[in-house]
């Protein structure tokens, strides 16, 4: 197995209360890798996401995005632009990926904390010189949920 899937099955398996701080902890040091790993780790989280059971990988996502949203914006707009770097890279992954649970999990956030994620992902898929290429993966029921369609 990959150390990325390994990571998120103990992740997985971590109660709410423990599985936050931990996932904090990643995230801050995922900011002080080099973008050569940061693109390693995107693109192992992007390809174990679909060989995750639904249920659990959606309590890892809603713990992922709540955290994530903490962050300041530049930080956030960082993260989501290698997500969509490694989309664009392998636009096949977005296929296997259960999007209308990554919606769900996306919706039952709080107000406050979905804007500002929707913001940032918006801002980062304006930094691409080819948007549209970005823009084309995401299927319409993301893009409405983004306000884009």
């Amino acid at each position: 197995m990959n150390p990325v899937h390994d990571i998120m099955n103990t992740l997985i398996g971590l109660p709410d209360y423990l599985r936050k701080p931990v996932l904090e902890g990643r995230l801050k040091e995922f900011y002080t890798l080099d973008i050569e790993d940061k693109h390693e780790i995107v693109a192992g989280v992007l390809r174990t996401i679909p060989l995750l059971e639904e249920k659990k990988i959606s309590a890892l996502i809603k713990t992922w995005m709540v955290v994530l949203s903490s962050f300041d914006g530049a930080h956030i707009v960082e993260m989501l632009r290698i997500y969509c770097q490694e989309l664009g890279n392998d636009p096949t992954i977005i296929q296997r990926i259960q999007i209308d649970m990554v919606i769900r999990t996306f919706n039952g956030m709080k107000d406050t904390q979905r804007e500002k994620l929707a913001d940032c992902l918006k801002e980062a898929i304006l930094t691409f010189p080819n948007r549209n290429k970005i823009i084309d993966l995401i299927p319409p029921s993301g893009l409405q949920v983004l306000g884009m369609q």
